[in-house]
């Protein structure tokens, strides 16, 4: 029998933001490929400090693994706000 459009038959499956053993297997093997020493000597060799920023940003994902951003908040429930609008002697007199 197949699935719905949008639904999974393995409900228990990875959780969302985690790494396949796969890449995390590709991104050693990278790291241990690529020479540190001659990554430092290339990245030491860029005078201009946004132009050294931009190269660390865009090798970072290579050594690191790409974590989604996301927002932890607490629920609380809803409360009833009453505002009331009134007039004071003084506005009354402007009119």
């Amino acid at each position: 029998m197949p699935f719905k459009k949008g639904t999974s038959g393995n409900y228990i499956g990875r959780p969302k933001g985690s790494v396949s053993p796969t890449s995390k297997l590709i991104r050693e093997h990278i790291s241990q490929a690529i020479d540190g020493n001659k990554i430092k000597q290339m990245l030491d060799k860029i005078e201009s400090p946004t132009e050294y920023i931009n190269a660390i940003s865009k090798l970072l994902p290579y050594s690191i693994a790409k974590v989604k951003a996301y927002e932890e908040f607490e629920e609380i429930e809803p409360m009833d706000i009453k505002i009331s609008f009134f007039t004071t002697p003084e506005d009354s007199s402007e009119d």
